[in-house]
């Protein structure tokens, strides 16, 4: 499943503290094209719960048929998004640094 190899990839990629930061919970995956809302088509994703700094909400991650991922944030109701953000072409070893950018980071935090 898609959303299994996604959360396997965040937790590995992802420093602890930088992870607990976001309040992440209510890890869910989801199948092909099943959340309406988002910019294009892909084969399956994972959606999270966080409690951030910047973004109280979902976070989706999608893997498109390029083999790369698009990040959005919002809130979903009834399996569809409500979007505020997307960042589309996102590489696996990316993932990390674009949500801790939408959802937590502040420059002068260090960990």
């Amino acid at each position: 499943m898609v959303g299994k190899t996604i959360f396997e990839q965040l937790k590995g990629l992802t420093p602890a503290p930088v992870f607990w930061s976001w309040g992440a919970s209510n890890f869910q995956g989801f199948s092909a094209n099943q959340i309406e809302g988002l910019a294009h088509d892909y084969e399956g994703g994972l959606m999270f719960y966080v409690r951030g700094h910047h973004h109280k909400g979902h976070v989706l991650i999608t893997l498109a048929y390029d083999d790369t991922y698009t990040i959005s944030t919002g809130h979903v109701r009834k399996g569809t998004i409500k979007p505020k953000k997307q960042v589309l072409g996102v590489h696996f070893d990316e993932m990390t640094g674009v949500i801790d950018a939408l959802v937590e980071r502040i420059d002068s935090y260090q960990f």
